[in-house]
């Protein structure tokens, strides 16, 4: 993780999110409960705790393209990804 991750006050979990955003450039809900275990839920309170932190989180829906059902896919914005 970066210094800016150390220098915020954010959760063990927030902070593992952030990361992977960081690395992967985005998460959804599916990810989240495959990689981390937790639920849709779960991951929107700590995207609220990462932009509670100042990072601007980045929302798009989407719709799967087998099943149909939209889902949001959450990203950093260009500024804090750079």
């Amino acid at each position: 993780m970066n210094g800016l991750t150390t220098a915020i006050n954010l959760s063990p979990l927030a902070r593992a999110i952030f990361a992977h955003m960081e690395r992967a450039g985005s998460i959804s809900a599916r990810e989240a409960m495959a990689d981390y275990g937790i639920t849709s839920a779960t991951l929107t309170r700590r995207i609220c705790d990462i932009e509670a932190a100042g990072i601007v989180i980045h929302r798009e829906r989407r719709k799967h393209p087998i099943t149909g059902r939209l889902y949001t896919r959450y990203s950093l914005s260009q500024a804090e990804a750079a």
